[in-house]
């Protein structure tokens, strides 16, 4: 096994936070955020402190050390929300004043609070009083806000929630380097944004261990100042000469054993039920120690959690498909089987610990996340030891095994791991071909509601923003947006991820016969989960189960029964507002994985390369004429649907081994009538595929 050393760091005598004393990357983000706002100004703080050293409290110090100062947190998963709101909440370490309040904005939380009849919009509204010192929140619910689609505005009305939030001036985004793209082009977008139309100084705080050189380009490009955390550290040190009153461990030494596997073809959790006789040999000799196991897909997650089960552990599933409102309860059981909606910021101590840790990876970023799940706490001899198993690609773990005797650091642990997976594709064309989409479309928005003038300074100040950021000019950006506007196939660029939520607010959709997007996920309602109905990709769902398909008709009957009172009515409004592939009812689980293509017709030929919204496609089954037959009667469809793609004349395999493309990048198989195998994305994702090889695919392949 590789040894890593535990990582400690100094703490300084210094004013932080009540009692506390603080590392030297606390100290100094905290005179950063407070140098921003007395000189009045619009910077980024970059933070790379590693995982467990005391980010959070960094973020949300200014709150202590200013009483009128609020702050709006942004997390890429909701279980990193719900971490963020436990340590924020928390008066002993984040002493807030004895009113003050900290909101939850997603999906479940508001859900869960809202009052029978209550607007989701006036429910978040409230959450924005006096008392409300942060909140926590989605880039799903900062894209709504930006895009006012929680808000149907009438002339001449301005969209309530985004200017309620313009005082919210300590914006952080935590672990940002998990970002797509798409996203982070987002995201810069809003810092954008907020630059043009508020005069309020902000402080941008991205946490991060690993720099992001497209978000920096745009940030330079912005004129915004950037101030790296690190980097000040020594100047600090220097300048305060502050005296270091104690060391603390902040993650514990661990013991690391890794193994390989072929990634590729899934199968880990058989993979550890064969080894597990290195688990049960821990576990006989610590039986206290509890687990967490974090796999890539969630029906081997069920399937390993049942199995454990079955062996008499005591078993907790988190993932897309488990209990939501009772996670944290599972967090807590012997062994906790989860997906990635663990890999970031959830902190596992307290009730929650873990002493060992099983998990695969198939990127450098994942590797590095996962094992940082577990040892973050101050144990400097701690009584069971802790242990992690990683399963790699073959060729990952054999250059990492030369180290199993060696004892080594984290960072030296990271650097290892960064240069032996292989570098996958980093969509950086996308920045470029797309451009600012948002910032065009927030142009346009600001015209309507704000201004009877066009001629305002912030109307003149927007498009030269926009060019400054991408070197490209107002008038060619512009061109673009209507282009893209025009063959409605706008909605997956300005969403942050990708889907049609409310598409008819954004293409002005008014005839009947104009329908939304389509995506290729599928509501299907499982008696064996809970919460009975989830939404999910195709893919996942066809594969794994044996399903009927039901009228949407159906499948709203089914709520009606289940559901009461306004959770039942707000399932039934989002039902009806998603365009989705189909409603399904789940019967079982397969024993043997389905596979599928899409059917192209004879004109997917002339689409080959280029993004379009298209309307004749249809899904088939490998060698299962039953299923075949299914998916037919399911595109039998009544109302027309159309759906934005990006079809390539390469196969799945080709396209991912000469682009590189990451793992789990959702492209699909595809046949022309012909019988040849070709490929096809959707939404975001076609886009993202777009922007690398596009029309001149005869170049890269």
């Amino acid at each position: 096994m590789i040894r890593l050393k535990a990582e400690r760091a100094f703490t300084y005598d210094v004013p932080f936070v009540g009692d506390l004393k603080p590392y030297a990357h606390q100290a100094v983000q905290l005179e950063m955020v407070d140098y921003i706002f007395k000189t009045k100004q619009k910077a980024i703080i970059w933070n790379e402190a590693m995982t467990g050293a005391g980010k959070t409290l960094a973020n949300y110090s200014y709150l202590v050390q200013n009483k009128r100062a609020k702050a709006l947190g942004i997390y890429p998963v909701n279980e990193l929300v719900k971490d963020q709101f436990a340590s924020v909440n928390d008066r002993r370490h984040l002493p807030l004043g004895k009113w003050d309040e900290v909101a939850v904005w997603t999906a479940e939380e508001l859900q869960k609070n809202r009052m029978q009849g209550q607007s989701k919009l006036k429910q978040m509204m409230e959450t924005m009083g006096k008392s409300y010192r942060a909140i926590l929140s989605n880039p799903d619910h900062l894209m709504m806000v930006a895009q006012e689609r929680l808000f149907s505005y009438k002339m001449g009305e301005k969209p309530l929630l985004f200017y309620h939030l313009l005082p919210y001036t300590l914006q952080i985004f935590d672990e940002f380097h998990l970002y797509d793209i798409a996203q982070v082009n987002f995201l810069i977008q809003w810092i954008a944004l907020l630059q043009v139309i508020s005069p309020n100084p902000y402080a941008f705080l991205l946490s991060s261990a690993t720099p992001r050189a497209e978000f920096f380009r745009l940030a330079e490009n912005l004129g915004l100042p950037i101030l790296r955390v690190q980097e000040e550290i020594p100047r600090w040190e220097e300048e305060h000469r502050a005296q270091r009153v104690g060391e603390r461990i902040y993650l514990e030494p661990l013991q690391l054993e890794v193994k390989p596997n072929m990634l590729e073809y899934w199968g880990t959790y058989e993979k550890i039920i064969d080894q597990w006789a290195d688990i049960e040999k821990y576990l006989q000799e610590y039986p206290q120690a509890k687990g967490l196991i974090i796999l890539d897909s969630i029906h081997e997650a069920q399937m390993l959690a049942q199995e454990l089960r079955d062996r008499g552990y005591q078993v907790g599933e988190v993932h897309g498909l488990s209990d939501r409102e009772h996670s944290r309860q599972e967090l807590g059981k012997q062994i906790t089987v989860a997906t990635a909606t663990v890999e970031v910021g959830v902190d596992f101590k307290g009730e929650i610990h873990k002493d060992f840790l099983i998990f695969e990876a198939r990127d450098a970023g994942s590797f590095m996340q996962r094992l940082g799940r577990i040892g973050r706490g101050s144990r400097e001899k701690p009584e069971i030891p802790l242990c992690a198993w990683v399963y790699t690609p073959y060729y990952v773990a054999e250059q990492l095994n030369q180290y199993h005797t060696e004892e080594i650091s984290r960072e030296q642990l990271k650097q290892l791991v960064t240069n032996t997976y292989r570098h996958y594709q980093d969509f950086f064309p996308y920045i470029e071909k797309v451009g600012g989409m948002n910032l065009v479309h927030a142009y346009y928005q600001l015209r309507r509601h704000e201004y009877k003038e066009e001629q305002t300074e912030r109307l003149q100040v927007l498009p030269i923003t926009i060019e400054k950021m991408y070197n490209e000019s107002f008038t060619s950006q512009n061109e673009r947006y209507k282009k893209w506007r025009k063959q409605k196939i706008l909605e997956p660029v300005l969403h942050f991820r990708g889907s049609n939520t409310m598409e008819h607010h954004v293409l002005g959709l008014k005839d009947q016969t104009e329908r939304e997007a389509f995506y290729p996920d599928i509501w299907f309602w499982d008696e064996s989960i809970p919460g009975r109905l989830r939404k999910y990709d195709f893919n996942f769902l066809l594969r794994r189960r044996h399903v009927e398909f039901i009228s949407k008709e159906e499948m709203i009957e089914k709520i009606k029964a289940y559901f009461q009172g306004a959770e039942r009515d707000e399932k039934i409004e989002e039902l009806k507002k998603s365009h989705v592939l189909g409603y399904a009812e789940v019967l079982g689980v397969r024993e043997k994985a389905a596979r599928f293509y899409w059917n192209l017709p004879y004109r997917a030929n002339s689409l080959k390369g280029k993004l379009a919204r298209f309307d004749k496609l249809i899904l088939k089954a490998e060698n299962d004429p039953a299923l075949t037959e299914q998916l037919l009667d399911l595109f039998s469809f009544k109302e027309k649907k159309s759906w934005i793609v990006f079809i390539s004349p390469h196969s799945v395999k080709e396209l991912t081994e000469r682009l590189r493309l990451p793992p789990m990048f959702r492209v699909y198989p595809a046949r022309t009538t012909t019988g040849r195998e070709w490929s096809i994305a959707f939404n975001s994702e076609a886009f993202q595929l777009w922007s690398v090889i596009g029309e001149r695919e005869s170049e890269v392949f």
